[in-house]
């Protein structure tokens, strides 16, 4: 039986606000822009989001500000866990490729997931959202333990 990392239950304490927020985006919006979330090290959650003074902003832009002003606090030892949310497109295996909803997740102990919920929009049912699939990770924040 293969024991489960415990940083593993921070990284799915900022994936469910992240998610939430996006989803509620789209629905409003039809759209959202990247933003983040941090877990500090006395274990509080917090949204963050970066201003590039652009009222439309390229999105890796935005996520490249996010990922910097996250280094800033990680090497400063602020946080322990990040992520950055952004809008993709993805080809899940055995399919088409569809939008979705991006979430890279790190900890400071080495953890690190990107993970997918594929979406659509349907002309009459609003938005449906996929099962989320875990994949590889681009780290940005915390550099890989040695």
């Amino acid at each position: 039986m293969s024991q489960r990392p415990p940083e593993r239950d921070e990284l799915e304490a900022l994936l469910d606000p992240l998610l939430k927020f996006a989803q509620d985006m789209l629905r409003k919006e039809g759209e959202f822009f990247p933003f983040g979330g941090t877990i500090d090290n006395d274990g509080q959650v917090g949204l963050t989001a970066a201003d590039t003074g652009d009222a439309r902003p390229a999105s890796q832009e935005v996520v490249e500000l996010l990922a910097e002003g996250m280094r800033a606090q990680a090497s400063a030892g602020q946080i322990r866990a990040a992520a950055i949310c952004y809008d993709s497109r993805f080809t899940p295996e055995g399919g088409a490729k569809t939008d979705a909803i991006a979430v890279s997740l790190e900890h400071r102990e080495g953890d690190a997931v990107l993970v997918m919920q594929p979406y659509s929009k349907g002309r009459f049912t609003g938005f449906n959202f996929g099962q989320l699939v875990a994949v590889a990770p681009e780290r940005r924040v915390f550099s890989p333990i040695q």
